[in-house]
């Protein structure tokens, strides 16, 4: 079973790529600091994130968090 912290990571970086943005650019849309953002997509050592925060990400890319829930790792592509 895949971790929380590395699932929510994997997931956030496979949507940001598929909406074609850059880590920079869904940094500003979602109003935090491309660093958080770049911490919050490492599988190797994932930063803890809050289920507002993660919300806040998909929601800036057009996603409910609701509907990211039941997505299966393997899935995800990465």
């Amino acid at each position: 079973m895949t971790e929380p912290n590395v699932y929510w990571a994997q997931l956030l970086k496979k949507i940001r790529e598929e909406s074609g943005l850059s880590q920079r650019q869904l940094a500003r849309k979602c109003g935090i600091p491309q660093r958080t953002l770049a911490e919050y997509e490492n599988t190797t050592k994932p930063r803890h994130l809050s289920i507002y925060r993660v919300e806040k990400i998909l929601a800036s890319m057009g996603y409910e968090l609701e509907a990211m829930l039941d997505v299966p790792v393997d899935e995800l592509g990465c």
